[in-house]
C-alpha cells in the first residue's frame, strides 16, 4: 500500500470517506495499526513535522488496533488447545494447531509493534 497524505488520512477517519473503498481496501485498513497515520520518514523536515505531530495527535487509535490484536492472539492461542485436544485422536489436527501457532505469534508480534508505536509516539523526542 502506497503511504497516505494527510487528506487521504483525514477521509478514512471518516465512516463516509471508507464506504467508497473495496472490501479487501477496508479488512487492510482494519487491521493495519499503521494505515491512518502518515509516513514520517519521506520529505522535507517540515513535511516530516507535521506529519509526526499528525501521528501524534491520533495515537490514541493505535490503543484499538492493540485491543484488537490481543483478542485475535488470544483466539488462536484458544485454537491451538482446542486443535491439539483433537490431534490426540487424531493426528491430522496438528496442522491447524500449527497454523493457529503462527496465527497467535503474528498476531502477538502486530500488538507488540503497535504498542511500541504507541509509547514512542508519547515521548517528547
Amino acid at each position: 500500500m502506497r503511504p497516505l497524505d494527510r487528506s487521504d488520512c483525514e477521509k478514512l477517519l471518516t465512516r463516509e470517506g471508507r464506504a467508497g473503498l473495496s472490501l479487501w481496501r477496508q479488512l487492510m485498513i482494519y487491521l493495519d495499526p499503521f494505515a491512518l497515520f502518515m509516513d514520517a520518514s519521506l520529505g522535507p523536515e517540515l513535511r516530516r513535522q507535521q506529519a509526526r505531530a499528525y501521528n501524534r495527535a491520533r495515537r490514541a487509535l493505535l490503543l484499538t488496533y492493540i485491543h484488537r490484536w490481543l483478542l485475535i492472539a488470544a483466539g488462536s492461542f484458544l485454537g491451538i488447545a482446542s486443535s491439539e485436544t483433537l490431534a490426540a485422536h487424531a493426528p491430522v489436527f496438528l496442522i491447524p494447531a500449527a497454523g493457529f501457532g503462527i496465527g497467535c505469534s503474528i498476531a502477538l508480534v502486530v500488538a507488540v509493534c503497535a504498542g511500541a508505536a504507541y509509547l514512542l509516539l508519547g515521548s517528547s523526542g
